[in-house]
């Protein structure tokens, strides 16, 4: 029994949350909001505008597209009519259905952000809870190359505005795996797909085996051959010329030369050094349908971003548009950073409690100028003040003293007019620069 299905007393549930969620408090949490600001920023420039899907809605509709695995991981509940909601375990669903039913007379292509927690009742791992936050984007109804090479790019730009040093893409194209398998039952395709994913050679060739004649030589070879197909280029001839020998080659044809036409336009971006080709990149959700890709960082065993194309999506929500995107996973991205010492997160003054209206006004300018100040409320004396700001790290305080304000720091207690507060303001509201007491 997990230890969260234990039914403590009353007194002690009060102290704890159920396991797979986290509080977030101080550090954590301004750390947390400082990525998500990075992010939303990053993709800003880029050209993407948020949108902010609600947190659960109507179960069917979260999960159209998602594979059986998907599907009992999410947290399903009832309301009072009896109808099935589900908290989101996915964020792409939500964004086809806001596009097909709500966003379809836009101009094209869309370009759509998200930041937000997604649920899933999985085990919990290190940087992913059952409650986790994904950022991510999508562009909708361009169903090209650019597109395409567009979101590989910007998950690179997105992982290095988090100061991410080292990642690696692995690219795939979904497309290139259907050509060689997509007519095969669902268990079959199932079993080979998994074999790939783990690069299980045994048990790849027993999955074609169990294919049976559905299979000819030629397919059974090449699919055999996928876990190897990972590289630059060269990879991209070699399957060519593999695919060549099918009997009906061209679709297979096709996706190769879509995801090299992928490679030349990361080239063009100069990020190509940091995508490995990989025609064994098959995992991922059930709703690919060309362009696959995940992205590693050293000494972290999982993907911290995944994403690809899928053209079949929207449609079912009534409207046929392509779409490509990613989704980024900011607790694990965080868990690959080194922690540091960060901003400091304690106010940059500590002033006072005053009835006399100049004073407040005086610290209300002070806030609008971007200086974080706390007021005193409990009337300490300017021995009690000075240990407060110690004791919360604030590295100044402010009394008001008849017609002049008393500025205590590092350097001492002075007396300071209005003006020179409001400049010295404006040193102390600059990240990374306290400034002169």
């Amino acid at each position: 029994m997990e230890p969260d299905m234990l039914d403590p007393s009353p007194g002690a549930r009060r102290s704890q949350i159920p396991r797979g969620v986290q509080d977030r408090f101080l550090g954590e949490a301004a750390r947390r909001r400082r990525a998500e600001a990075a992010l939303r920023d990053c993709f800003a420039r880029w050209g993407y505008r948020e949108i902010i899907p609600p947190t659960f809605e109507f179960y069917d509709n979260l999960a159209v597209g998602a594979g059986p695995r998907l599907r009992q991981a999410t947290y399903r509940f009832f309301d009072r009519h009896g109808r099935t909601l589900a908290l989101r375990p996915d964020f792409t669903p939500q964004v086809a259905r806001i596009v097909a039913t709500k966003l379809f007379d836009q101009p094209m292509p869309l370009r759509c952000s998200y930041v937000g927690s997604l649920f899933r009742y999985e085990e919990p791992q290190a940087g992913r809870q059952r409650e986790f936050t994904q950022a991510g984007v999508e562009l909708v109804g361009a169903d090209t190359f650019g597109a395409d090479a567009e979101i590989v790019a910007l998950s690179l730009a997105a992982l290095d505005a988090l100061g991410l040093d080292g990642v690696q893409i692995n690219l795939g194209q979904m497309a290139f795996f259907r050509a060689l398998a997509g007519h095969l039952p669902e268990d079959a395709l199932a079993a080979i797909r998994d074999a790939i994913d783990r690069k299980n050679q045994a048990r790849l060739g027993a999955a074609i085996a169990g294919a049976g004649t559905a299979l000819d030589r030629p397919r059974a070879g090449l699919l055999l051959r996928l876990p190897g197909l990972m590289g630059q280029q060269e990879i991209l001839e070699e399957a060519g010329h593999l695919s060549a020998a099918l009997s009906a080659p061209e679709p297979a044809l096709a996706a190769l030369d879509r995801l090299a036409r992928v490679y030349r336009r990361l080239q063009a971006y100069g990020v190509a050094h940091r995508v490995i080709l990989d025609l064994g990149e098959v995992r991922g959700m059930d709703y690919y349908t060309g362009i696959t890709f995940r992205g590693m960082v050293p000494g972290l065993g999982w993907p911290v971003v995944s994403g690809g194309r899928y053209d079949d999506l929207v449609a079912r929500f009534g409207r046929p548009l392509p779409a490509v995107g990613f989704g980024l996973s900011v607790g694990r991205a965080l868990l690959a950073l080194p922690r540091g010492e960060g901003p400091s997160l304690a106010p940059h003054l500590l002033s006072h409690g005053c009835d006399r209206p100049d004073c407040l006004a005086l610290v209300g300018e002070l806030r609008r100028r971007g200086c974080h100040i706390e007021v005193d409320p409990l009337g300490l004396d300017r021995d009690g003040l000075a240990l407060a700001a110690r004791q919360k790290k604030i590295p100044r305080t402010l009394r008001c003293a008849g017609d002049a304000w008393l500025l205590a720091g590092a350097e001492g207690e002075r007396a300071v007019t209005a003006r020179e507060l409001l400049q010295l303001a404006e040193s102390w509201a600059q990240p990374g620069q306290e400034g002169p007491s």
